[in-house]
């Protein structure tokens, strides 16, 4: 017989599956009658209500107007929760109180701005302690000695002292929790600075024949070498490179923009315009109309375009840019800037090439490079502008290539390719080794205009918070 095709049926359950279900049903079945079902249930409930009431009564003869002490229990208890949520609404306040001002820290158009909501910010930020994050005893102890020798009245006694142990980041002093988003920096070590500069000044306009002015000289320089510089760097970022207006303007404006400046692409730009100015010149520079300035020209037409991009790889003539940054810097060199302002000008480019390492051009690397060529070759982003051949001063002043090919025979021809440089963000947004190795930087303030940088920031914040064994290497 064919039972092909018949149909199949799951097996399936009757009944309940649970233990509990189980075990109902089967007191159901065991039941003799509806009857005596319904009064097992009614005796099992009477049960219940019994033994909660036997439990509660205690706890229920505590809340008679006559019990004193049961009173005073629910009287704490809600006390208790009164204060519980006051505290945790007073936190929540707090809190929405503290975002509010970091934001406005963060949509801040000027610094007076910034610091308002800094010192508001301050004020609703719970206290921290501050022996947590740098070492209190350590910089009080030397501040006292510092105040000791002063007192003394002994040049060489104040030398010695401040030669034996001045170093910038002296007992964590420089911990970024101490300063982040803070307006004023702790109290003792605001005085520890004033004490170093009172000392600094006192080295200096001190004429007497104790110390020579050789010897002031050489303990100037060396502890500077000690105690390191400071530098501003100017990443890369197109348009929003003219985010660096704002801090070097904040910077000038407070006089307290360093010696050193570097910078790539976008960056450079502003690099060149504070590199090769002195400080009136600067000053007034940010109160006229800075803001006017255009670097790129018209693109043209579609035709004209699209020809410049099959004939030179780029969407953007070069020309008008050079052209701007030749009436910006004057023509003038890395050393020649320097002589001028005493400012270090560093500018980074990189190479077309394979097997060229990108390089930090500034007064010691290249002193004959003019400023608007290295300029252009740092702005010389692939398929923006072409890549570009830097041009320098010869010893009579004209200006000719700086690496041109070598050929001893001029009527051979040249077999050697010219050299041509492009944006240094490409390999080296931020110079930081070059200005270590060259002119000993240790601290370095950072203006970051590339947004894709934010993620990663966002991890080493995160990274470094967190701790672990590899926090205090990232």
């Amino acid at each position: 017989m064919d039972i092909s095709n018949e149909a199949n049926m799951d097996p399936f359950s009757i009944g309940p599956t649970t233990i509990i279900g189980r075990t109902i049903a089967f007191r159901i079945l065991c039941c003799k009658s509806v009857s005596k079902l319904r009064h097992k249930l009614f005796r099992f409930i009477v049960n219940f209500l019994r033994g909660a009431r036997a439990f509660l009564s205690p706890f229920v003869s505590w809340l008679h107007p006559r019990n004193p002490q049961g009173i005073l229990v629910m009287v704490t208890m809600m006390a208790f929760t009164l204060n519980r949520y006051t505290s945790l609404k007073a936190k929540a306040e707090m809190a929405y109180r503290r975002k509010f001002w970091r934001n406005m820290m963060r949509a801040a158009l000027t610094y007076e701005e910034w610091s308002h909501a800094a010192k508001m910010l301050d004020k609703e930020t719970l206290k921290v302690h501050e022996t947590d994050l740098f070492d209190v005893e350590l910089v009080r102890n030397k501040l006292e000695e510092l105040k000791h020798r002063r007192h003394e009245g002994s040049l060489r006694d104040i030398i010695f002292c401040m030669r034996a142990d001045l170093v910038r980041n002296l007992g964590n002093m420089c911990n970024p929790e101490l300063h982040k988003g803070r307006l004023h920096v702790p109290r003792l070590i605001k005085e520890y600075i004033d004490e170093v500069s009172t000392q600094l000044r006192m080295v200096c306009d001190t004429d007497t024949e104790e110390l020579s002015l050789e010897e002031k000289l050489s303990f100037m320089h060396e502890t500077r070498h000690a105690f390191g510089r400071t530098a501003l760097l100017l990443s890369g970022g197109a348009s929003l490179g003219a985010f660096h207006l704002g801090v070097v303007k904040t910077l000038v404006e407070h006089k307290m923009l360093p010696r050193i400046i570097a910078g790539s692409s976008v960056g450079s730009v502003m690099c060149a315009v504070v590199g090769t100015r002195s400080w009136p010149e600067l000053q007034s520079f940010f109160e006229g109309s800075w803001h006017a300035l255009q670097f790129f020209d018209q693109m043209g037409g579609i035709f004209t375009t699209v020809k410049r991009v099959m004939t030179q790889g780029a969407v953007h003539e070069i020309q008008h840019l050079q052209w701007k940054l030749r009436n910006l810097t004057n023509n003038l060199t890395f050393q020649e800037a320097f002589d001028i302002t005493g400012r270090i000008l560093g500018i980074t480019v990189c190479s077309p090439r394979k097997h060229e390492p990108p390089r930090c051009l500034n007064y010691l690397t290249s002193p004959h490079v003019v400023i608007w060529s290295a300029v252009t070759a740092s702005c010389a982003f692939p398929g923006l502008f072409e890549a570009q051949e830097l041009m320098a001063k010869d010893r009579t002043g004209e200006i000719v290539p700086y690496h041109p090919p070598f050929n001893l025979d001029p009527e051979e021809s040249s077999v050697a390719s010219v050299r041509r440089w492009r944006d240094g963000s490409l390999e080296m947004d931020l110079p930081m080794i070059q200005l270590k190795e060259l002119f000993n930087v240790n601290h370095f303030i950072v203006s970051q205009a590339n947004p894709h940088i934010a993620p990663l920031l966002r991890m080493k914040e995160f990274v470094r918070a967190s701790g672990g064994r590899f926090a205090a290497k990232v």
